[in-house]
């Protein structure tokens, strides 16, 4: 063994000769080089002539040498490119196996490997610390390996496989670099999160949940967070096991053993790429303090949600800012249920800005302007058409996405139509299903019809016929490439063919439903009130009391016979105790509309 220990040293770089080399070895107990032989003696450590290897035998010597950081045992995770084609998703972490150790520009690298059950073993080398981030890597043979360092930066151990199955784990001594460190949940305490944050080794510190990997500043996470790394970590794994819930990866045991992840960038804002997510130093008060990050979930499930997009069977054109967003509305409301934000958000509809203009200005896109999905507007986009492309509001094209998760997830709490895990099935039959090699992205977004219909064993279509999914078009819509959506009569026809085996929902205003109403559809409150009474008048307005018209989910405002506005229950309020209806010029009546589809006068005008 020792000859070929020095065999492989000697194929190094290092300069010193045989004698001296076999010498230096002898020194150490055993092949691992964690020991020092018991003869040997601080005069022998004075003659070593690799740096690396004197520095490390005067720490084992004194006892102070780092073993337990820089001696570890490394686990095979399966290929990210291999489980990104089983899952339809981006790849997950191509990081895994932080090793904690930190090497500087020009470092003399010595790696002793153990038995390898897997051919391919990397070192990874990343420079998080930059804006170009450079990076190499560095193949791992079994034994002594020494090379020298191209760039500085937090160092990984990549150990993939392509199969999945459990293989060994590998041992690795690191004798060289700093130790930076590695906060791992599985182990470590906010005792170790605190001092670990005080070393000074490297710039970005690997903090390890069960399902994330991070890579964020230190200097951000000991101004934001300088005490609470477990909480850090443990909401982060939150957010994502949201993400595998609604992707069915819980419910059908498919969750996978790969981290995502996540990393601080220095240029841009936020974004998701091949890499994971990315996150700009100066977003990081809102994204490491764990009270902060509860209150505003958003952006960092949307970025990982766009990871995780199912494509294209969940993600077809127009929908790359949308689909995603299943996630981050959701998890938005698990923790913030009493302040939702889509109906909570004050921003511009058709009129005026008001709180919940997006749900607002949907309603009006969808159910008076008859605007086919893709193409509504809203706060984000008015102007629907463009030389380019037809394209509509991102967040109000997640509207009705948003409807049907309240409707199966909440509302149906108690009933035989509810179902906690309609995204799940939906999502695991997008996952399951075949990609179709189409001109058009419609066979997807009418796949999801068709899903949507199994999953909940309703005929939804009446449902998607107002939403504008299942609706006529033939437009180039907009996404970050644009493309055409052309729907046919005879294919909304054979969908609707296709649904009538099942029943039509327990009631036929699905499409009014928010979190501010939900209570109604799941305890089926009947609409009350008196005509004439329970609001004030305010030119062109009504301000509703909301006691006083109970269990209403929208007020209807017509010319005639004409539905020309539409104000969802809370509407233009901050806890949902007023409804600010619009009552433009000409308007005749305002109708209280039931979870039954029951309307009552409120004004004759």
């Amino acid at each position: 063994m020792k000859k070929m220990l020095l065999a492989l040293f000697l194929s190094g770089t290092l300069s010193y000769g045989t004698a001296q080399s076999d010498a230096d070895l002898k020194l150490f107990a055993n092949k691992e080089l964690t020991k020092l032989h018991k003869k040997t003696k601080k005069q022998d450590i004075a003659q070593i002539s690799s740096p690396t290897l004197k520095d490390v035998a005067q720490q084992l010597a004194n006892k102070s040498y780092q073993l337990q950081d820089r001696f570890k045992s490394y686990d095979s995770y399966l290929d990210p490119s291999i489980l990104a084609n089983q899952q339809k998703t981006n790849a997950y972490s191509r990081y895994e196996n932080p090793t904690g150790i930190y090497f500087s520009e020009g470092d003399e690298a010595i790696i002793w490997v153990g038995k390898k059950a897997q051919k391919d073993i990397k070192l990874i080398v990343t420079n998080w610390d930059d804006e170009h981030f450079k990076q190499s890597e560095y193949p791992l043979e079994e034994g002594i390996n020494k090379f020298i360092i191209t760039n500085k930066g937090n160092s990984y151990i990549q150990y993939f496989t392509s199969d999945g199955r459990s293989t060994p784990k590998v041992d690795i001594h690191i004798l060289s670099g700093k130790v930076n460190g590695v906060f791992n949940l599985a182990k470590d305490n906010n005792t170790v999160y605190k001092k670990l944050l005080d070393n000074n080794q490297g710039n970005i510190l690997d903090i390890v949940g069960k399902k994330v990997h991070l890579a964020y500043s230190k200097a951000s996470l000991k101004k934001f967070n300088p005490e609470h790394g477990v909480e850090l970590i443990q909401l982060y794994d939150s957010i994502i096991n949201i993400q595998h819930e609604l992707m069915g990866l819980v419910k059908y045991h498919r969750e996978p053993k790969n981290h995502m992840f996540g990393r601080v960038i220095w240029k841009g804002f936020m974004h998701a790429d091949g890499i994971g997510a990315a996150f700009h130093d100066n977003t990081m008060k809102d994204l490491v303090d764990p009270s902060s990050l509860r209150k505003n979930s958003w952006g960092v499930a949307h970025e990982f949600g766009h990871v995780n997009q199912v494509r294209p069977n969940m993600k077809w054109v127009g929908t790359t800012e949308v689909t995603n967003n299943i996630y981050s509305v959701w998890t938005q409301y698990i923790y913030n249920s009493e302040s939702p934000k889509l109906e909570r958000e004050r921003l511009k509809d058709y009129d005026a800005p008001i709180a919940g203009g997006r749900i607002s200005a949907y309603m009006e896109s969808a159910f008076i302007n008859k605007q086919p999905w893709l193409t509504q507007a809203g706060p984000d986009r008015w102007d629907r058409e463009r030389p380019r492309d037809w394209g509509g509001d991102h967040f109000v094209k997640l509207v009705p996405l948003w409807q049907l998760q309240l409707y199966f997830a909440e509302a149906g709490k108690g009933h035989a139509w509810g179902n906690k895990d309609f995204y799940a099935d939906v999502f695991i039959k997008a996952i399951d299903n075949p990609i179709i090699d189409a001109e058009q992205d419609s066979y997807y977004q009418l796949e999801f019809v068709k899903n949507a219909c199994d999953v909940s064993k309703l005929d939804l279509t009446d449902f998607f016929e107002h939403s504008g999914i299942l609706t006529p078009i033939n437009l180039i819509v907009d996404d970050y490439t644009v493309g055409r959506m052309k729907i046919t009569e005879e294919e909304i026809n054979q969908i609707k063919r296709y649904a009538s085996k099942y029943p039509k929902p327990s009631t036929p205003v699905l499409h009014y439903l928010t979190a501010n109403s939900v209570k109604s559809y799941e305890k089926q409150l009947p609409v009350t009130g008196i005509t004439g009474q329970g609001f004030e008048k305010q030119p062109n307005q009504l301000i509703i009391d909301n006691d006083r018209w109970k269990n209403a989910v929208a007020f209807e405002t017509y010319t005639g016979n004409k539905l020309i506005k539409i104000a969802f229950n809370g509407l233009g309020s901050d806890d949902a105790k007023t409804t600010i209806v619009r009552v433009p010029e000409g308007a005749t009546s305002v109708k209280a509309v039931g979870w039954d589809g029951t309307r009552l006068d409120v004004i004759n005008l």
